[in-house]
């Protein structure tokens, strides 16, 4: 598992290294989530890169808060292809990507010794999303993720902020 989310951190890294070169093509933001599975809120962070006019890679990590003594965190890197609706305002975009979960809950044996059990997954994420240009360098977004893994499955739900460089 460490050497799996190593990988990642390190392919985020690289992402953002090259990207930060192109002016305008590059943004990071902060989300507010809301996870089906952990019926919890939490908080997210997400990356973007815009190599092609309407086609952006995004790396996202987002934390759930625990809730009935479930806690989440999941990796994500999607593909965005944005799609206006109103030229230089609003834009509508599907997401598809690949997720990677790390999920704890708490377990009571018959004796009430607590502990924690801790599961990795890697999953698919489907979904759609809006965003609205605020302005130059700010955009507000709103998108339902999907992610489809084998023993969780989870609808993701956020609301966030954009800075573009």
């Amino acid at each position: 598992m460490k050497k799996l989310f190593a990988i990642v951190c390190a392919m985020i890294v690289a992402l953002g290294a090259s990207a930060q070169v192109y002016q305008g093509k590059v943004a990071a933001g902060i989300n507010v989530v809301y996870g089906s599975y952990t019926e919890s809120f939490g908080i997210g962070a997400r990356f973007q890169y815009v190599p092609y006019d309407q086609l952006r890679g995004v790396a996202e990590f987002d934390y759930f808060t625990g809730h009935k003594g479930r806690n989440m965190c999941d990796i994500n890197i999607n593909a965005e292809y944005v799609i206006p609706i109103k030229t230089d305002v609003l834009y509508i975009y599907p997401i598809v990507g690949l997720n990677y979960s790390i999920s704890s809950h708490k377990v009571e044996d018959e004796d009430h010794k607590v502990s924690k059990v801790e599961s990795n997954h890697v999953g698919l994420n489907l979904g759609a999303g809006l965003e609205y240009e605020i302005n130059d360098h700010f955009a507000a977004t709103a998108e339902y993720r999907h992610t489809i893994i084998r023993k969780i499955d989870q609808g993701v739900f956020a609301l966030g902020i954009n800075y573009k460089f």
